[in-house]
């Protein structure tokens, strides 16, 4: 018979005067039973209620949650519950800084110890004796260490964040304290996680002890704050650093299968792919990862710095050294001493390896792993700089650091086509088809016709330009062939730019007479590249290659030729359209090749931008970026480049250099003002110079009062800051003046969101839909939507808002980490509608 729950006293659960506290009232049957289940709590809290306060309660440390839908409180709970049931009784017992703090006034220092060192904070406290800061100072600090999120404010209490945790061990070293006050109070961060991993492998019957060290080694030194945004559950984020633990080269040939993980642990396997993905591959955290595969389907990983790296470090350093000292004693030598070779070298590294290090059954993976760790060790060595994570891969869910609502022109019409009809669409770059115009005679015809189009072009105003009624006469007879070649490959550059691809391949193959083809005459080059470049935005790569290879074979020592077949393979490695190809080529070679042959020195920097974006998507960023300054220095008269560069340095984090690129170009593209502005504001946001970065916004607001994306970069900017109600009232006059744009009802919907008022921000994401059902966020308005109905617990309508929202993020164009993200964030929370409706 099961034994009945304990419950709290009416007087807790229906006070006489305010309201019930609801986080005292679980921690209060938790902390008087041993364990409870759901339906036990949902006795005296409703559904809804308990949902959020679970969670919250969850992701503090303070309840675990066993696999068997049991809750326990921790001793952290504990801590809160009492700390909660002295409140009640009328007073609470505060830790304060000692005086050698206290003395500096630097009240900044005195609030992050005052959090540290207390549960929480409430504003009074820093007013009153001994911290006795006025409101001024108060206000001010706080909100900078907010703004850095070294602090949150819950319920009116201010509480450490793990960042915060962080800063404060640096802000102990500034003071004159003994050595040992140091380690004593960083140790209490090392306590508490320690104490939170000991919980977790109590609950999950981790008992092997390398294992237990490998995963609160990667707890210590990887910070869950970094991906809180879109990873809410803390307990998830362990079970991922868990399976890197287990599956270590030490315990090989043990493993355990992601299938069988996810099963075991009870973690949704898609959620455990795209986060083993993002650590390892895409270095979300400044801590490396190395992966050895074993074929065909095991993956090994281990940290930089940890025993089995360092120990692999030393020896290839002294092979690698070794290799390069005899090789340049002996250059040049006539003595029959034969000079080292890298196979040699590598050979010498594995068996050394194997002997000392890894298991024997490693030495093919590491055979393949060698050349990628001796490429990262010569980096890491001869620059002396980190290949630092990829930090805007995972920001926010909704809220980017430069928001795509603000990369966008608001105002595109619908002769944009965003969303595809395939099942599937990908974004290629646009950029590239500028290489097309030496080929066009067109191009050096100054005709009206022309000279219009031309304009439209270069204004980036691709739907004027196909809307020309001129145009439109040239092609009236859609049944007959065309002479005028020119204006057809113009025309299919107009419709490029739009997305409108099938139409393209549609519209190219009923104009052109293939028989016609003169090898001599290269205007046919381009015709090729469009219908080569149309079928990869459609995953068609078997097409796209017969273009590319009729191209290569009437055009063979055409850079054009050489360039597309690079394009195709370069984005056939990075999508993975043909797996057996994009394993033998990325398409680099070709590129190359074309530059080398390529007069025309636009295009050849138009060449070295599409290296660079290549390598860029398949994370190579140091060759990307020499790759883009070789095309800046062929051309810097040409923002696009600054642009290109500007997006690598922003994967290194490489901000005062962005700042410092910015202030040049202002200089150089006066024309460019606003929004070379606009990335400077965003820029200095990252940098958490607020001030700087809101001082530029409404400058430009005051200098374009016209320029109603202004006021939305500020939206953003108030939210930022918590200002709720500057906020609102700015978005509803936004709203009031053109009700009919969707873009801004998507954006007060986000800001509903962000407030939680989930019930009103459904009523802007339906009113978006009915508006702008076809514009280029409209994936996101259904995905967010799905958001707000899973948070009312609307399950169904849940599913089918996200479901059609994974739905057109697949058709639409839009680069591929982009695509990746928000198809990651509806994965993730179907995932979680899947387990609510289990338990319930």
């Amino acid at each position: 018979m099961d034994t009945p729950c304990n419950y709290p006293p009416d007087e807790i659960l229906n006070p006489l005067i305010g309201k019930p506290n609801y986080e005292y009232i679980i921690l209060w049957i938790l902390s008087n039973n041993e364990v409870c289940s759901w339906s036990d709590l949902k006795e005296k809290v409703n559904r809804s209620t308990l949902s959020i306060y679970l969670n919250r309660l969850k992701s503090n440390g303070h309840i675990l949650k066993s696999e068997f839908n049991q809750y326990r409180i921790t001793s952290k709970g504990r801590e809160r519950y009492y700390e909660l049931g002295q409140a009640k009784k009328g007073g609470r017992k505060l830790s304060y800084p000692p005086k050698v703090i206290l003395a500096k006034r630097n009240y900044d220092h005195t609030i992050l110890w005052m959090v540290y060192n207390n549960n929480y904070c409430k504003w009074g406290d820093f007013l009153e004796e001994p911290l006795s800061i006025n409101q001024s100072s108060l206000s001010k600090n706080m909100n900078k260490l907010m703004e850095k999120t070294f602090v949150i404010k819950e319920n009116k209490e201010y509480r450490i964040t793990r960042l915060g945790k962080s800063e404060y061990s640096k802000m102990l070293t500034y003071y004159d304290l003994d050595r040992q006050s140091i380690l004593e109070e960083e140790s209490k961060r090392i306590t508490e996680l320690t104490q939170k991993t000991l919980n977790f492998f109590e609950s999950f019957e981790i008992s092997e002890r390398d294992i237990q060290f490998r995963f609160l080694n990667s707890v210590l030194r990887l910070d869950y704050e970094k991906i809180k945004p879109v990873l809410r559950d803390e307990e998830d984020f362990h079970k991922i650093l868990l399976l890197l633990s287990i599956n270590h080269p030490n315990d090989f040939p043990k493993y355990m299968f992601p299938e069988e993980f996810s099963e075991k642990y009870g973690i949704k396997k898609t959620t455990l792919d795209y986060y083993i993905d993002e650590i390892v591959e895409n270095q979300i955290f400044p801590i490396r990862f190395f992966k050895l595969e074993v074929l065909p389907d095991k993956f090994y990983y281990f940290q930089s710095d940890e025993k089995v790296e360092m120990m692999l470090r030393i020896i290839t350093e002294e092979h690698i050294t070794k290799f390069t000292y005899l090789n340049k004693l002996f250059e040049g030598s006539s003595d029959l001493i034969l000079p080292l070779n890298m196979s040699s070298t590598v050979n010498a590294i594995l068996d050394e390896a194997c002997q000392n290090v890894f298991d024997e059954g490693l030495k093919k993976s590491l055979r393949k792993f060698l050349p990628e760790y001796i490429n990262y060790l010569a980096y890491k060595i001869e620059k002396e700089k980190k290949l630092v994570g990829v930090s805007d891969k995972l920001e926010g869910i909704i809220w980017q650091n430069i928001p795509e609502i603000l990369q966008s022109d608001i105002y595109k019409t619908s002769q944009y086509q965003f969303i595809g009809e395939s099942e599937m669409n990908y974004y290629l770059d646009t950029s590239i088809l500028e290489v097309l115009q030496p080929y066009l005679a067109f191009w050096f015809k100054p005709e009206e016709l022309n000279l219009k189009i031309q304009d439209y072009l270069k204004s980036k105003e691709y739907d004027k330009a196909l809307r020309l009624e001129e145009l439109g006469k040239v092609f009236a007879n859609s049944k007959s062939k065309i002479k005028n070649l020119d204006l057809i490959i113009v025309k299919g550059i107009i419709l490029c730019h739009l997305n409108r691809n099938k139409e393209l391949i549609e519209f190219l193959r009923s104009k052109v007479d293939l028989s016609l083809i003169n090898k001599e005459d290269e205007i046919y080059a381009p015709y090729f590249f469009l219908l080569a470049f149309s079928y990869m935005t459609l995953g068609d790569i078997e097409n796209a290659l017969n273009m590319t290879n009729k191209a290569i074979e009437i055009y063979p020592k055409l850079p054009l030729s050489l360039v597309l077949k690079g394009l195709v393979l370069g984005y056939n490695r990075i999508y993975t359209f043909d797996a057996e190809k994009a394993d033998k080529e990325m398409g680099i070679s070709y590129i190359e090749k074309a530059i080398n042959l390529e007069s025309n020195k636009n295009n050849k920097a138009r060449y070295y931008q599409l290296k660079s974006q290549i390598l860029l998507e398949l994370n190579n960023y140091e060759d990307a970026l020499e790759s883009i300054d070789n095309a800046i220095k062929l051309n810097p008269k040409t923002l696009d480049w600054y642009n290109s560069k500007i997006r690598i340095l922003i994967y290194f984090d490489q901000f005062d250099e962005i700042i410092t690129i910015l202030d040049k170009l202002l200089v150089d593209f006066p024309e460019a003002e606003k929004n070379l502005k606009i990335k400077k504001a965003y820029i200095l946001r990252e940098m958490k110079n607020i001030e700087a970065g809101l001082e530029i916004i409404n400058d430009l607001i005051e200098k374009y009062p016209e320029d109603n994306s202004l006021i939305l970069n500020k939206i953003y900017w108030l939210q930022y800051l918590d200002e709720k109600e500057k906020v609102l009232t700015t978005i509803e006059k936004i709203i009031k003046k053109s009700p009919e744009l969707g873009i801004y009802h998507d954006t007060y919907g986000e800001i509903l969101m962000n407030f939680e008022e989930y019930e009103k921000a459904t009523k802007e994401f339906l009113k978006t839909i009915e508006l702008a059902s076809d514009e280029w966020y409209i994936n996101q308005t259904y995905i967010k939507l799905g958001i707000c109905y899973k948070e009312l617990e609307n399950y169904d309508l849940a599913i089918d808002y996200l479901s059609k929202g994974q739905e057109f993020t697949n058709k639409c164009f839009c680069d591929l980490d982009t695509k990746r993200k928000w198809l990651a964030i509806v994965n993730l929370y179907l995932a979680e509608i899947e387990q609510l409706e289990t338990e319930f």
